[in-house]
């Protein structure tokens, strides 16, 4: 498992070359799925601390998830075709 700053350093690696609206659109893709977790709150009527419980339990899980599949992963792989050669 990564720890934080394993994946700040990865971060720094790819993004070495990316253009910083990529880096935006990445915060809103966060953001666009925090909004729908709690819209899903707000369609199943549940109360305010409901709500704020479901979005508090899934921050941590949506950001992970998207540092993993953005900065984590692509960097696994080019270290598993090295040692694959």
């Amino acid at each position: 498992m990564s720890d934080i700053r394993d994946i700040f350093a990865m971060k720094d690696r790819v993004n070495e070359g990316s253009a910083p609206i990529l880096i935006i659109l990445e915060k809103a893709s966060m953001l666009v799925c925090l909004l729908i977790v709690v819209a899903i709150g707000l369609a199943l009527k549940l109360p305010s601390w409901g709500i704020g419980l479901m979005f508090g339990l899934s921050l941590g899980p949506i950001v992970f998830g998207h540092y993993y599949f953005i900065y984590i992963r692509p960097i696994k792989r080019r270290q598993q075709a090295k040692v694959e050669e």
